[in-house]
């Protein structure tokens, strides 16, 4: 079974090189600030922001 925090630290990397690509240095920063909050097994930030309690189930 894929570990969930795993899985969306991939899926960050592989956004994080498409905005790098496209030089968004906006995503750049959200998504760098995310994938260190996942890898220091803190909970993603922008999940924090947008997701209710519910929606995280």
């Amino acid at each position: 079974m894929v570990d969930p925090k795993e899985e969306q630290l991939s899926k960050l990397k592989m956004v994080l090189a498409v905005a790098e690509k496209n030089g968004n240095q906006l995503f750049i920063d959200n998504i760098k600030r995310d994938i260190e909050a996942l890898e220091s097994g803190k909970e993603s930030p922008i999940i924090a922001e947008y997701l209710t309690d519910e929606e995280r189930r």
